[in-house]
């Protein structure tokens, strides 16, 4: 999880949710899934045996590692399901209930 943190990364992410989107959106399987290979994957082979240690002293490494837990991480990964079917659908409300879903984790984290 803390190799999300590194900026580079982060942002290829972004821009992979970004194109990811527009395609869900447009009905576009394809282009979701070579954007997402292209932006997820290819920044992850990029940053392989890199150091990334330090970035757990970072805010954005300290906000990753709250999926570290394995019951996060599980929330993490199915928060995508509602958020993929509410854009293919245009069902703002599913894209919602999918990002509170990923957020969720947060506010048992930050409390303690």
């Amino acid at each position: 999880m803390l190799q999300h943190a590194h900026p580079a990364k982060f942002v290829a992410e972004i821009l992979g949710i970004i194109w990811g989107t527009y395609f869900l959106w447009i009905h576009n399987w394809i282009g979701t899934a070579i954007s997402s290979v292209i932006l997820f994957l290819g920044s992850t082979i990029a940053l392989w045996n890199k150091p990334i240690e330090f970035l757990a002293e970072t805010a954005l490494g300290k906000v990753m590692l709250v999926y570290a837990n394995p019951s996060n991480f599980v929330i993490y990964n199915l928060s995508a399901l509602p958020v993929v079917y509410g854009l293919w659908t245009h069902q703002g409300l599913y894209v919602a209930a999918g990002y509170s879903l990923l957020l969720l984790p947060h506010l048992w984290a930050w409390k303690r």
